[in-house]
């Protein structure tokens, strides 16, 4: 009979990705699995090497983790209160992307490597839609004038360079 896993591979992707974006893709294995108390042969076992551990820990999710919360929106507070709460989630959400990338790509991992074999939509296009369906819902509802919401959440989620 297999021995139940006492620790769990988000116990070992957060631990990871602490590891990996506070000393960079050098960090050793070694060094991760001493933090939760496993051995390296076990990261190695549930990720395949340390390019996939970094993967796992540092690539995006299949779905976003917030999306849903947009799904039950908008509620009865005021509106632009919920979109500045929105704005927040979605900002600190792709500033978290963005630094596992950085520390993926100094690695030598290409974007293309980190997507390879999924079959959800990337997580921008994710993003994209579950905010326009929040802003259809709230543009049905009578909370916000019409517009094409489309364009609304293009006009959203487009970043500002630093020069604009």
């Amino acid at each position: 009979m297999a021995r139940p896993r006492e620790t769990t591979d988000e116990d070992i992707l957060s631990a990871a990705r602490r590891c990996f974006l506070a000393e960079g893709a050098q960090v050793s294995a070694t060094r991760i699995a001493g933090e939760i108390g496993v051995s390296h042969t076990t990261l190695f076992n549930r990720f395949g090497s340390k390019e996939g551990l970094l993967i796992a820990a540092l690539g995006p999710p299949d779905v976003l983790p917030w999306a849903a919360d947009l799904d039950s929106g908008p509620d009865k507070r005021p509106i632009t209160a919920q979109l500045v709460e929105i704005g927040h989630v979605i900002s600190g959400y792709f500033q978290e992307i963005a630094a596992g990338f950085s520390v993926l790509q100094a690695a030598g991992i290409s974007r293309e490597r980190v997507f390879e074999g999924r079959t959800t939509e990337p997580t921008p296009v994710q993003a994209f839609k579950a905010l326009s369906s929040w802003l259809r819902r709230a543009q049905e509802a009578g909370r916000i004038g019409l517009c094409d919401v489309d364009t609304l959440t293009a006009a959203s989620c487009h970043p500002l360079k630093a020069s604009e």
